[in-house]
């Protein structure tokens, strides 16, 4: 059975980023379960810290919300972390606006 862990808080440095990215390495490294991290803020910081440049991204999760790809055509397999992801960039901002 697939578990969904969401990480939020709306004050900035409380470590959510860091969080994330060392619960997903985790869950991955006790071989258990396959471990998708969505990256869903604009900054990339999570992107980044799992080893992919953000600024070179074929597609990102912006793509995959607003129908531009398929989610296994814009994952990422964070090499250092041994998790997969799902990438974002500063263009998740147009997110908004291209919901409507």
């Amino acid at each position: 059975m697939a578990k969904v862990y969401a990480i939020a808080n709306q004050k900035g440095g409380v470590g959510k980023t860091t969080t994330c990215i060392n619960l997903a390495a985790s869950l991955a490294a006790t071989n258990r379960r396959k471990v998708l991290l969505i990256d869903l803020d604009p900054q990339g910081n999570a992107t980044m810290g799992s080893g992919v440049d953000k600024h070179a991204l074929e597609h990102s999760v912006l793509d995959v919300l607003t129908g531009g790809c398929g989610l296994l055509d814009a994952m990422h397999f964070s090499e250092h972390g041994g998790y997969q992801l799902l990438p974002s960039n500063r263009d998740v901002t147009a997110a908004e606006v291209e919901l409507l």
